[in-house]
């Protein structure tokens, strides 16, 4: 399989893209530590793949606070030998505009996806530095990130300031054989949002491949950014958004992890 023998960290493992990310790198071979501010969350997907055959631990863990985020780089050596991957998901999405954003909610959001994602990198590419063998980190952004979206200024603000610290950590991690890559989703598992099945909802007017995103469709993207697939790709940006931005149109306002 595409990732046996690696370990892997996902940080956000809720019940949309990260869960979905972990699944699909455990199915591929990867021994996955699952990571999550709710811990029971974290346990549920852990148990999933555990149930599937593969091999899995959950740590509950604030990526924005430091201690935490070095206990899950422990869990990592301490059950599995090491880390050679990263998937930095965890996020926060509150609405809000310029005018009336609450200032808490701003630096909250910011502190999750931008502190939480230098974070999570530092501790795990040290771990890795340290094992001379090179690994992948594949951040997860957001169409919002690209161009913007109303009410939404904090995490649109954070998800583009994602795909800078992208590029500048895949240049700074390169000479360690670290490559670093995103992903950009647009609506991603709305049916869950919704408790309606994609068929339901009927095609969205706004994404030209004419159907809703799927958590699916980002984990195969996540997988193949983190494979030996992919080992000459770093410092890029994927979309993985059915043609969204190549269209110049807006999606509505919605949560996307």
């Amino acid at each position: 399989m595409l990732l046996d023998g690696k370990t892997a960290i996902v940080t956000g493992t809720g019940p949309n893209i990260g869960g979905e990310i972990a699944r699909t790198l455990a199915a591929n071979g990867a021994k996955v530590v699952c990571l999550d501010m709710n811990a029971d969350q974290a346990g549920i997907v852990a148990d999933q793949i555990k149930k599937q055959g593969g091999s899995a631990v959950s740590v509950g863990a604030d990526v924005s606070k430091p201690d935490d985020v070095e206990k899950a780089v422990k869990a990592a050596v301490d059950s599995f030998g090491g880390v050679q991957l990263l998937v930095n998901n965890a996020a926060v999405s509150p609405l809000g505009t310029l005018l009336d954003h609450d200032l808490d909610s701003w630096h909250r959001t910011l502190d999750v996806i931008l502190t939480g994602t230098l974070l999570c990198s530092r501790y795990a590419a040290r771990q890795m530095i340290s094992q001379g063998q090179g690994g992948a980190i594949v951040n997860v952004s957001s169409t919002s990130g690209h161009r913007g979206r109303k009410n939404a200024i904090a995490y649109a603000t954070a998800k583009g300031g994602l795909l800078q610290l992208t590029r500048l950590m895949a240049n700074e991690l390169a000479p360690h054989k670290i490559r670093v890559n995103s992903v950009t989703p647009t609506t991603s598992g709305i049916a869950l949002a919704t408790g309606r099945p994609h068929d339901e909802l009927g095609p969205p007017p706004f994404i030209p491949l004419g159907r809703w995103g799927r958590t699916e469709d980002q984990a195969q993207a996540v997988l193949f950014l983190l494979s030996p697939n992919a080992d000459f790709i770093t410092g890029i940006d994927l979309p993985v958004d059915g043609g969204l931005l190549s269209s110049g149109m807006f999606p509505p306002i919605s949560r996307e992890k």
